[in-house]
């Protein structure tokens, strides 16, 4: 617990933006935990303790968030975890702060706390009057007494100034702001190069001394690769059959439907008669796709045919012929011609398999890695990567307009942060010397063009700009003092977490 708690959260970021004000609600208007608590404490931070009371009531309340937040998809089960571990976050930081501002001398005044208390329109009654019955009523439900009540509102007051004065210290500049804007709407094209560490070259042919080699080297790996690929290795069971489709248009009479079903019935008894299926199917079958090949369907599992033909498919022995089943597509006469059961292929008939996957993806990157070292070399002797690019017989990827994206994501290329960033620092016809990971490929990149913001784009977006900045840098400073800080409390062992004693409860 004390590893998740000295490691940064982000759910103090919708805490900071809200501000001071909404600050004042998370912690007060919803019910903030109370210090000084009962038997049994879950929380220790100095000189303050939260019992099993308190930590359900903010657990509640962010169950309730995170309920509202994903709809169908919440899983108490599945979060049950997580929420234990932010509500004690929460009551750590909360109690955290307060300590700090008292430390630093701030306070609050019994007038502050009556002042909160009298506009929390959650005690006024329907003409707006502050009531006193609705206030006693609330206090004592979730707290135990109105003085608990009055001792939590304090703690809340005194964490929300100490993050006012931690929000107060960032500063952002003119010329900052203008800079966050043109980057902002700055734009690039830009050419690559994508080479695939995993697709052997044509024609790559693998020693069996080197698989050998590999099967008693690499037995580790093999068997990871083995456990990773899930189902490949199993097989559901199967049939190949053959039919004879006579369709029956959607919505057709009863007596269109009737006169397809004797067709199929006619087609039925010629096979029973002797006559060869195939040949059947290929005269009668309106089946476009199987009609060439005597009816075959190959083989399929099931779920892959239509249900009624599915159902009777896997019912069948083979050589035996269905009677006319009917789909959506018409009457079918199916004949079953083999069976395969359900396998699984253990990891000693597959080893060798593996052994080979592993030496050709090898082989793959070897050969990408040295076409990109060819390349890098060849832009750091001054050639345009379009240039070498071609030299070594490549295909060049041009994209269209490109932002700075967070994710780095390029069309064609996926999610490449240090490459877009590149492309951004490089000069209209530069091409970087560096090689480039993203994801299975190497790539290279060269910049085509540049586009620059207007000075009015600019001065549009000043202003938004400068308050999304100021919240960023806001939300850095305190949370990393507030990490600072409750990391200096685990090491002098002033903050302690019983989480086991909740989920013992």
């Amino acid at each position: 617990m004390l590893r998740i708690l000295r490691e940064g959260q982000r759910w103090l970021t919708g805490l900071f933006v809200i501000g001071i004000g909404g600050v004042f609600v998370f912690f007060l208007g919803l019910g903030g935990p109370l210090t000084g608590s009962g038997a049994g404490t879950v929380v220790e931070v100095g000189p303050h303790s939260y019992g099993f009371r308190e930590f359900e009531r903010v657990r509640g309340r962010r169950e309730e968030a995170v309920r509202q937040q994903l709809g169908d998809q919440y899983d108490a089960r599945a979060l049950s975890d997580t929420l234990d571990n932010l509500a004690a976050r929460e009551l750590v930081d909360q109690a955290l702060l307060a300590m700090s501002a008292e430390e630093l001398g701030l306070a609050v005044s019994k007038q502050e706390i009556e002042r909160g208390v009298l506009r929390d329109p959650g005690f006024r009654d329907e003409s707006g009057r502050f009531d006193k019955e609705r206030f006693d009523s609330f206090a004592q439900y979730e707290y135990g007494s109105q003085h608990n009540f009055l001792r939590d509102r304090r703690m809340a007051l005194l964490s929300f100034k100490m993050l006012r004065l931690l929000n107060d210290q960032p500063q952002v500049s003119d010329g900052e702001v203008r800079e966050a804007v043109r980057r902002q709407l700055q734009e690039v094209r830009i050419a690559f190069v994508a080479l695939d560490t995993t697709a052997a070259p044509e024609g790559t042919e693998i020693d069996p001394e080197e698989v050998a080699r590999a099967l008693e080297a690499r037995a580790s790996e093999i068997e990871q690769r083995y456990e990773d690929a899930g189902s490949r290795y199993d097989a559901p069971e199967q049939v190949r059959a053959r039919h004879v489709l006579v369709s029956v248009p959607r919505g057709a009479e009863e007596a269109a439907v009737e006169a397809a079903r004797a067709r199929a019935q006619d087609a039925r008894e010629r096979i029973e008669a002797g006559e060869e299926f195939a040949a059947v199917a290929a005269e009668l079958s309106e089946d476009a796709g199987s009609k060439t090949r005597g009816g075959d369907l190959g083989f399929f599992a099931r779920g892959q045919m239509v249900p009624e033909f599915d159902e009777a498919a896997f019912t069948l022995e083979p050589g035996e012929i269905s009677d006319p089943v009917r789909s959506e597509y018409g009457f079918h006469v199916i004949r079953v011609e083999e069976r395969r059961e359900a396998f699984h292929r253990p990891l000693e008939e597959v080893r060798e398999e593996l052994a080979m996957e592993l030496l050709r993806r090898d082989a793959a990157n070897a050969r990408a890695r040295e076409i990109a070292d060819r390349l890098a070399a060849a832009v750091r002797e001054g050639r345009a990567l379009e240039q070498a690019a071609r030299d070594e017989g490549l295909t060049l990827e041009r994209s269209g307009w490109l932002t700075r994206r967070p994710d780095g994501f390029v069309p064609g290329l996926g999610a490449a942060q240090d490459l877009l960033a590149a492309a951004f620092a490089l000069e209209p016809g530069q091409s970087a010397a560096r090689v480039f990971g993203v994801g299975d490929k190497l790539a290279l990149v060269q910049t085509l063009e540049r586009k620059e913001p207007g000075d009015d784009e600019i001065e549009s977006r000043l202003e938004e700009a400068r308050q999304r900045l100021l919240t960023e840098k806001r939300n850095t400073r305190a949370e990393a003092w507030i990490n600072a800080r409750r990391t200096e409390l685990i090491d002098a062992n002033e903050l302690r977490v019983d989480l086991e004693s909740v989920r013992r409860r």
